[in-house]
């Protein structure tokens, strides 16, 4: 009886000896050989993409610690600066700053908490204030006029952070506007109106 390693040792014997007669003729070995190798294009796609992986991950490695380098950003601060003028009574530049001094306690982020609050009340109380005045814009601010007594200006950045009704851009560069302003006298709203102001003649 023939065991498993007996039989397979005949076997590659029976296989060499079988190959030894048969053999290929040297030009069509030669052409199997050719056709079996890849293109040279082919031959270098494995380091390409190998490259291009390790490039990809460099690039994620540094913005991810270019993102982590970035100082956290200082908070902004509603600011209201009050003067006079030689047109006006009151002069009021609402602004949003980074200096905490001298500006109101209230964050731009909370605009719209004092906006919903307002909602909320449904009636105008002790809480907020609502005036009409003319709205102008150009391309760094609002102003807001009413009669000779108040000038508002706002500057763009402010009203980023206000519920403006409707959006910035579908105010007209003049209008008449309401505007409702909280107890510390911040902006909460600004919204057109249909209601006319009539100013005293001077």
């Amino acid at each position: 009886m023939t065991t498993p390693e007996q039989f397979e040792r005949d076997l590659q014997q029976q296989y060499q000896h079988e190959k030894a007669r048969h053999a290929a003729p040297p030009q069509l070995s030669e052409r199997i050989m050719q056709r079996a190798k890849p293109p040279v294009s082919q031959r270098w796609w494995p380091a390409w993409r190998n490259m291009q992986l390790a490039l990809s991950s460099a690039f994620v490695l540094v913005l991810g610690y270019l993102l982590l380098l970035q100082q956290p950003s200082s908070p902004l601060y509603y600011q209201i600066v009050v003067t006079s003028d030689s047109q006006y009574r009151e002069v009021q530049q609402h602004r949003i700053t980074v200096q905490k001094e001298q500006a109101l306690a209230m964050l731009p982020g909370d605009a719209s908490n004092a906006y919903q609050q307002y909602v909320e009340t449904a009636q105008r109380n002790d809480a907020f204030h609502t005036q009409t005045g003319l709205l102008r814009q150009n391309a760094e601010q609002w102003q807001i006029s009413v009669c000779n007594d108040l000038l508002l200006t706002v500057d763009r950045q402010l009203l980023a952070q206000l519920n403006v009704v409707p959006t910035p851009d579908d105010f007209q560069l003049q209008q008449w506007v309401e505007f409702v302003s909280n107890d510390a006298g911040q902006l909460v709203a600004i919204r057109p109106t249909s209601t006319v102001l009539q100013c005293p003649q001077a």
